[in-house]
């Protein structure tokens, strides 16, 4: 049964990013309206238990936030959490020290919040339902707390939403947790049995040969591209081609606008034995300080964090080389990445 039910969340969140992504395709040349897509989107998202019972049960994402929150926020700071969500954050902010906390949330979420800091006689956390863009404390906040990365880092309106509230709140030296992050568009190969190749490479017993099909006219009116993107099944990855390296890493603290982060990026990998390359997969590293990294890598402990892949299925000898070209598109929309290997 438990089986069941991770399956038909799987499913449901896979349907949520598809609608995300139909929709994105028509109005991705607009940064307000996609700003407001997203705040709805969001707000449905998560706006249930089920979508924070996975997020509370990601113990590499609660150990990485406890570690950072305690070693970051101290006796006397005022802290922002933005999206608050369950409070958890926030409550975790007010047992490490902090003097106050305003928990910042548009969803009808923040009265569980509110329940759970009643429940646990926490008095110093005042929740604010409303959008962080209309949002004003009374006073310079020390840190902004926030959990707005999606599965791709940017499609939760992250660089939006905390680069506004920095501007607009944080005092000079404030700090934003996390604030250091590093995108990874790594080319991988999965285990044997949990490939699934393109179908003109598949190998059959009986001498049955499938290659013939790759430039058929008849198997390209069956072809719909479906498979061309994927989201990765746990411990499915063997090995990444090469050692994994940033396609772009940036500092929350000072980067200006959003637009300052180029969207072009060649990712280049040396094989070290033969491989078959099924595809680019994407994670990200969210960095508190130099000793607090959370990872969403396929190679790291699971977490509630999904990995897309961009399908390759090339097969490469060991000291060949990949050249593969990332275009990032539209940053806060992933259906808008392309990724092509040369």
């Amino acid at each position: 049964m438990a089986a069941m039910g991770d399956s038909v969340q799987r499913a449901s969140s896979k349907a949520i990013r598809s609608t995300m992504e139909f929709v994105a395709t028509r109005i991705a040349s607009s940064d307000r309206l996609m700003s407001i897509a997203y705040d709805l989107i969001n707000g449905d998202t998560f706006a249930g238990l089920d979508a924070h019972e996975e997020m509370l049960s990601d113990i590499p994402r609660i150990e990485a936030y406890h570690r950072g929150i305690h070693r970051n926020v101290g006796p006397g700071d005022v802290v922002v959490d933005l999206g608050t969500g369950t409070g958890v954050l926030a409550l975790m902010a007010s047992k490490a020290g902090a003097e106050k906390v305003y928990a910042v949330e548009h969803s009808d979420v923040i009265e569980v919040a509110e329940e759970i800091a009643r429940l646990n006689g926490v008095t110093n956390i005042e929740f604010v339902r409303a959008n962080s863009r209309e949002f004003v404390p009374p006073e310079p906040v020390d840190v902004i707390l926030h959990e707005q990365m999606g599965d791709e880092l940017f499609n939760e309106n992250m660089l939006q939403n905390i680069l506004d509230l920095r501007d607009r709140v944080l005092r000079p030296g404030g700090r934003i947790l996390p604030g250091r992050f590093r995108l990874f568009v790594e080319p991988i190969t999965l285990h044997d049995d949990m490939r699934i190749r393109r179908f003109w490479n598949i190998d059959l017993p009986d001498d049955i040969d499938l290659s013939g099909m790759e430039r058929s006219p008849v198997a390209e009116r069956f072809d719909a591209g479906r498979n061309d993107l994927f989201w990765l099944r746990p411990r499915s990855v063997a090995a990444t081609v090469g050692a994994p390296q940033p396609v772009l890493e940036f500092d929350l603290a000072d980067l200006a606008t959003p637009f300052d982060l180029a969207t072009s990026y060649t990712v280049e990998r040396t094989a070290t034995s033969d491989a078959i390359v099924d595809g680019c997969a994407v994670w990200f590293e969210a960095q508190f300080d130099d000793e607090t990294v959370l990872s969403t890598s396929p190679l790291d402990p699971v977490t509630s964090w999904g990995n897309r892949v961009f399908r390759l299925d090339r097969e490469i000898a060991a000291g060949d080389s990949l050249h593969v070209d990332v275009d990032l598109g539209v940053l806060v929309e992933p259906s808008t990445w392309q990724v092509r290997a040369r």
